[in-house]
């Protein structure tokens, strides 16, 4: 799946009816191997000389949350998603309809030396102590293993949450959420192969999706707008969507 994003610049607020959003291409409705979604969720992108920014159009008839906090890589909620991939690494943000943030950053061993660009106060492995994945226990992956930073944040991240309804009433019909992100090309240092910001025509391996529990019943369900099996598919980064970035602005 091949995206376009075009320049724009928002502020942060969780309201999408801005007119940037307005003419920036939305992805396809996300899909579950490879057939719609039950509900629908659209996502957009949008860049400038200082961010990535994303947004997130989330179908619900009910807004929950579960609100407890992620333990290393189990974790289990409603949250809109996204990903990003570099030779040498890769990066997964969500974003809960109460807000919360969760992030995790991944360093493919084989990528990290020392005096590399991985090798830096962030990511060093003995005040850090990452997880180890692709090793006795999975997610397994060709390349082998990767080391798993799960208490990395963003520098300078914001995100925004609206909600078309009321959180966590069960007795009460819900329309649908909305998620706003900006990630600096500052914060995005690590993640980047080529110049920052990126150039006309630069392209980046990037991954949208929703993480879906069904009547809580902690039974999750992964929808994308890429059609690859998102059991493990947020760590095939290979796999994430290509995103070529436009020095111009969309119709």
């Amino acid at each position: 799946m091949n995206y376009t994003c075009y320049r724009g610049t928002v502020d942060i607020d969780g309201d999408l009816d801005k007119a940037a959003w307005a003419s920036a291409p939305q992805t396809p409705r996300f899909a579950e191997s490879g057939k719609l979604a039950f509900l629908d969720t659209r996502a957009a992108l949008l860049w400038d000389d200082d961010c990535l920014y994303a947004a997130f159009w989330l179908e619900e008839r009910d807004v929950w949350s579960r609100g407890e906090q992620r333990q290393g890589m189990q974790w289990q909620d409603n949250a809109a998603g996204l990903c990003i991939a570099c030779k040498g690494a890769y990066y997964t943000l969500a974003v809960m309809p109460t807000g919360r943030r969760d992030e995790m950053f991944y360093i493919w061993k084989d990528a990290y030396a020392r005096g590399g660009r991985y090798d830096v106060a962030d990511f060093d492995l003995a005040d850090q102590k990452p997880a180890v994945l692709g090793g006795d226990g999975g997610p397994h992956h060709w390349r082998g293993m990767r080391w798993a930073f799960f208490d990395w944040t963003l520098p300078g991240l914001e995100t925004a949450v609206q909600i078309d309804g009321t959180l966590d009433q069960r007795h009460e019909i819900d329309r649908g959420w909305r998620v706003e992100m900006a990630l600096p090309w500052a914060g995005l240092a690590h993640l980047a192969d080529g110049p920052l910001p990126p150039q006309d025509g630069d392209v980046w391996r990037i991954g949208l999706l929703r993480h879906q529990l069904v009547d809580q019943r902690l039974q999750c369900f992964a929808t994308t707008w890429t059609p690859y099996p998102m059991g493990e598919g947020i760590h095939v980064p290979e796999d994430y969507s290509t995103v070529a970035f436009a020095a111009s602005e969309a119709d």
